[in-house]
């Protein structure tokens, strides 16, 4: 017989940077008993013990597991399958892994020792704890796991003020994909963007400062009105000479970006066009405008 997690299960976690702090933190507040944690780096754990004092600092991950009932593997991606392999489970143990893009095979290890096993991935970025637990609230999380297990963990994700979804193993490398190109690529493309002002003789920071404002009313824009509705710019305008004169000046002063910004007018023009305001023949000359650019 395997035991089904609950609000009182005793939680901690294997891996304490920023993601398990954070949601250490958030499921602490709603009353979550966090009572241990373990880290390759024993100041890590000790950090995590400090902001929630009820969670033991142990140098050992058995003697973290052995503690709890709830246990978060918060390792690195790559790092999951070498944890829970090395580790003793027992039948009352639910191990939950929080990797966007593993399924619930890295866990196997432990559900032959009778564990249960499930996923709990916030679609969100962790850049640091404070950041990390305001932006809890409102992020959407993917869940594996049996039938008790998506209930404990959609209960767990609506009480720190989540967005629950269930996923299954074959799509969550496309779910994770979407995250990422949210996240670690879009922030990389606005790292492009804010460099180009160098070009004005600014430095990148100023850069930065610029556009955050457009990239928070961007995200609103989407929020409050959708796609296609919320996409603007010169493609959704069909301001063809626009289009034509960044091409130029990219050619002359950031030949390296220009591929960048081809693909990624190429990848948007049709949601451009789904918005209406774009007629079929200056979509076609933006089109081949952007081709010509790659060539």
């Amino acid at each position: 017989m395997t035991y089904a997690p609950s609000m009182g299960s005793r939680i901690g976690f294997v891996g304490a940077g920023i993601v398990a702090r954070s949601l250490a933190i958030a499921l602490s507040r709603q009353r979550y008993p966090v009572i241990a944690a373990a880290s390759r780096s024993p100041s890590s754990a000790r950090e995590l013990s400090r902001l929630v004092s009820a969670a033991v600092p142990y140098q050992n991950p058995q003697d973290a597991i052995d503690a709890a009932d709830v246990v978060f593997v918060t390792a690195p991606d790559d790092a999951i399958a070498s944890v829970v392999a090395e580790a003793q489970w027992r039948e009352r143990h639910t191990v939950v892994h929080c990797s966007g893009v593993s399924s619930l095979d890295v866990l196997r290890p432990a559900v032959e020792r009778g564990a249960r096993a499930g996923s709990f991935h916030p679609m969100q970025a962790f850049a640091s704890v404070q950041n990390g637990v305001e932006s809890i609230p409102g992020a959407t999380f993917g869940i594996e796991g049996d039938d008790r297990v998506r209930a404990y963990l959609r209960q767990m994700a609506l009480a720190i003020g989540g967005r629950p979804i269930f996923l299954e193993p074959e799509d969550k490398a496309l779910y994770h994909l979407s995250g990422v190109m949210m996240g670690g690529l879009l922030s990389g493309v606005a790292a492009v963007a804010a460099q180009l002002w160098e070009h004005l003789g600014m430095e990148r920071e100023r850069g930065v400062q610029a556009l955050m404002p457009m990239m928070r009313q961007v995200s609103q824009n989407l929020a409050t009105a959708g796609v296609p509705d919320g996409i603007a710019g010169p493609y959704a305008r069909g301001d063809v000479g626009t289009v034509r004169k960044h091409l130029q000046t990219l050619r002359a002063r950031a030949p390296h970006v220009l591929p960048l910004y081809c693909h990624m007018g190429l990848a948007g023009l049709p949601f451009a066009i789904e918005k209406g305001a774009l007629s079929p023949e200056r979509a076609e000359r933006i089109r081949s405008l952007l081709e010509e650019g790659l060539q």
